[in-house]
């Protein structure tokens, strides 16, 4: 029987408990790779920015937060070939305008 390798997913979330909660959820299907900030998640993303099939992305984080991330990914062209998700408790239109239009889903 051939075996399938998982597609990898990065999740960037400053809080632990949302990240183990998220891997929970989807380590049967994905590769989880995690990172509590953003300048760790550009890091990681540098060392392998085609491996992830998507991103799961916070916005409030300590050191760089999701807005510079998206920034960072947009500066680099990463937008066109990496989907970013935004996963945020921050529910005002603003924050959510903001992160659509610089290219978050």
């Amino acid at each position: 029987m051939k075996q399938t390798r998982k597609r990898r997913i990065l999740i960037m979330d400053d809080s632990e408990m949302n990240r183990e909660i998220l891997t929970g959820i989807l380590e049967d299907e994905y590769d989880v790779v995690e990172a509590e900030d953003g300048k760790k998640a550009i890091a990681i993303m540098e060392e392998g920015l085609y491996s992830f099939s998507i991103v799961l992305l916070d916005i409030t984080m300590p050191e760089l937060d999701g807005f510079g991330v998206l920034q960072v990914m947009q500066q680099r062209n990463w937008l066109k070939e990496l989907p970013v998700i935004i996963i945020s408790a921050e529910t005002s239109n603003e924050y959510i305008g903001h992160a659509y239009e610089m290219g978050g889903q």
